[in-house]
C-alpha cells in the first residue's frame, strides 16, 4: 500500500504504478477510484477529482483535493485490465495534516 501525506489545500496527480502487477500479456484499459475517511468508515469522495481513473501505459493517474486535516483516507483504485473480465485491486493510505 501506498502511503502519503498532504495538506488540505493541496491539489494534484498521483501515479499509481502497476508495471510489476500485470500479468503477461495484459494491459491496463480502465478503472475507477473511491475513498473511505478511517474516521468513521463512511465513503468520501470529496478527497478526490475525479472517481474515474486516467490510464497511461502501466500507471494509473488520480488526482487528490482537498481533506479533512487530521482525518486519514484509504483510497482504492479498481483497475479492469485488457482481457475485460481482470481487476487489479491498488490501496493509498492519505494522511491530511495542518502544518
Amino acid at each position: 500500500m501506498m502511503e502519503m501525506e498532504k495538506q488540505p489545500g493541496e491539489n494534484w496527480p498521483i501515479a499509481i504504478k502497476c508495471k510489476g502487477a500485470l500479468p503477461t500479456g495484459l494491459s491496463l484499459a480502465s478503472g475507477t477510484v473511491s475513498a473511505i475517511r478511517l474516521d468513521t468508515n463512511a465513503t468520501d469522495n470529496t478527497v478526490l477529482a475525479s472517481t474515474t481513473l486516467t490510464i497511461s501505459g502501466t500507471d494509473a493517474i488520480l488526482r487528490i483535493q482537498a481533506g479533512a486535516a487530521g482525518v486519514d483516507y484509504k483510497i482504492t483504485a479498481l483497475l479492469l485490465l485488457s482481457d475485460g473480465i481482470s481487476v487489479l485491486e491498488e490501496d493509498v493510505l492519505l494522511h491530511v495534516v495542518a502544518r
